[in-house]
């Protein structure tokens, strides 16, 4: 009756909604039409309902009733709109977002942490991804990408193809391990109980109300695995914030030069926060509070998890769409060759010895905002608000946002006709583009890390990790998708996004299997 009462009240229209079954049977009709492989992602469902029926979603908004497998869903592909729930005013995230994380951080991490508590931790890990000290972790990276590298060369000699997303994970969980605890984590090239664990207690992660997960609720056995797997983390966790927080009270608060330490890593800096409050604690005495080392180690596992699985898909669709547009890739080893001169093999050196010049790659930059635009990880939800409207800026249309999941569905948004030119082309010429310009992007549209104050914090490390990479790997060899003839195409693509068990961002199918050749120098 929420639903239905849209058109009566508010003059919204909304799509054929049947009293029994909500809007189940128009998506049961785009799977059941061929076209629509059941596994894609469920952020498509908005923008593939808007491409079947323009005349109910021209506004940039979509009301669907897809009880009782969820709550009722706004969603909204409008940037102004956006703007307005997700900026000014920052929105409070939705309650199935919370579920989803209870028994992985406890609510304790900076995804689900609201008002003056959020406030306090986003500020302590602020400085850590800043551009300026994340550029001082370059040369730790570049070791990390150089054993990405190496298993790149041993597979183009062996000529097997294996998995694009696996091995690009195991990359970006050493890379996230060094910026984040300042240690080798190996995952690249031996097991790691971390990883493990975590692997394993996301698949015990409900995403909504489906069968599968709905199992999930009600095995007795599921508060056990939650707790054994956070206790195995949190083993792995413990001893490492220990071990900075004693090198930290040894040092005196100085670095061996006698300057004061100035903490990078996202465990030291909280840490540094911490003892700002027990400085008279020597190194031998320290306590560590629960309430303290429990946030600590929610926010790492968070970081952990977020941070590994959507830049390693960005990573994969990235090389997928250098394979389909040669011209892109063509341009792209260019400005390599100019900024790093044309040999391949030293340019890990030089940006380690040089981190800046990755500040000097802006069709580097594009491709990888490109490829973000085109496959955005996920969207924003966040809690309707009684009394809260959104308006439209053009008609004046005035969205109640009460009882309803507020969806920041950035994968309609970024293939949105009205706001983006060739919206379905890899076109990283776009962001190069001024304003007046054709291609240039409008204000607010681009949100694969949200904007406003909830953005994500770690945008900064995923671009430049990424650059890296691409610096790196993209001269040296050449990527190839290797799917059966026989997979199925979605949006012109094999390597479509879906929604595996227990993720909570969209991943190329199937791992996007590939086959590696060596070129140029490398040859």
């Amino acid at each position: 009756m929420i639903v239905r009462e849209l058109p009566k009240k508010y003059g919204i229209p909304i799509l054929p909604h049947s009293y029994l079954f909500g809007h189940f049977p128009e998506v049961i009709k785009l799977y059941l039409s061929g076209e629509v492989p059941p596994d894609v992602a469920g952020q498509s469902v908005g923008y593939l309902l808007a491409k079947k029926y323009p005349e109910y979603t021209k506004d940039g908004m979509l009301y669907t009733d897809m009880w009782p497998i969820t709550s009722p869903i706004a969603w909204v592909c409008h940037p102004e709109l956006m703007y307005q729930f997700c900026q000014d005013p920052s929105l409070p995230k939705a309650w199935l977002l919370r579920r989803e994380f209870q028994p992985f951080t406890h609510l304790k991490d900076l995804v689900t942490l609201e008002g003056a508590e959020w406030k306090r931790w986003r500020a302590i890990y602020n400085p850590g991804f800043s551009a300026k000290n994340l550029l001082s972790m370059v040369p730790d990276f570049v070791e990390e990408i150089q054993v990405f590298t190496g298993l790149l060369r041993s597979l183009a000699k062996s000529g097997e193809s294996a998995n694009c997303l696996e091995m690009a994970m195991n990359l970006t969980y050493d890379v996230i391990g060094r910026a984040t605890m300042g240690e080798r984590l190996h995952c690249q090239t031996i097991p790691n109980s971390f990883k493990k664990a975590l692997n394993k207690q996301t698949t015990w992660v409900i995403t909504d109300n489906g069968p599968e997960n709905i199992l999930k609720m009600i095995n007795p056995f599921r508060p056990l695995i939650m707790g054994y797997y956070n206790k195995v983390m949190d083993g792995y966790f413990f001893p490492r914030i220990k071990r900075v927080i004693a090198e930290y009270l040894n040092a005196g608060g100085k670095s061996s030069s006698g300057h004061a330490a100035k903490p990078k890593t996202i465990t030291s800096l909280a840490v540094k926060a911490y003892l700002n409050e027990h400085v008279s604690k020597a190194a031998d005495d320290v306590r560590l509070d629960k309430s303290f080392t429990d946030m600590v180690i929610a926010q790492l596992k968070m970081f952990m998890l977020a941070g590994h699985d959507t830049t390693a898909s960005t990573l994969a669709f990235a090389y997928m769409l250098l394979e389909q547009n040669p011209s892109c890739l063509a341009a792209l080893r260019q400005e390599h060759d100019a900024v790093l001169g044309s040999d391949p093999s030293t340019a890990g050196t030089q940006i380690s010895s040089s981190p800046h010049l990755l500040n000097a790659l802006p069709y580097t930059l594009a491709v990888i905002k490109e490829t973000l635009r085109l496959f955005p990880p996920v969207g924003s939800v966040r809690e309707g608000q009684k009394g809260v409207f959104l308006t439209h800026p053009d008609t004046g249309a005035r969205y109640p946002t009460e009882h309803f999941m507020m969806f920041s569905n950035t994968f309609w948004e970024h293939r949105s006709e009205l706001l983006w030119k060739r919206p379905e082309e890899f076109v990283p010429e776009r962001w190069l583009a001024k304003e007046g310009e054709e291609l240039h992007v409008r204000k607010h549209a681009f949100r694969p890390f949200e904007l406003g104050p909830r953005s994500c914090i770690g945008q900064e490390l995923a671009l430049l990790e990424l650059k890296a990479i691409l610096v790196i790997t993209v001269r040296e060899m050449e990527i190839s998708l290797a799917y059966d003839e026989k997979a199925p195409v979605f949006l012109g693509t094999k390597a479509y996004q879906i929604m595996d068990r227990g993720q909570v961002a969209g991943r190329p199918k199937g791992g996007m299997p590939f086959r590696v050749r060596m070129v140029g120098n490398g040859k």
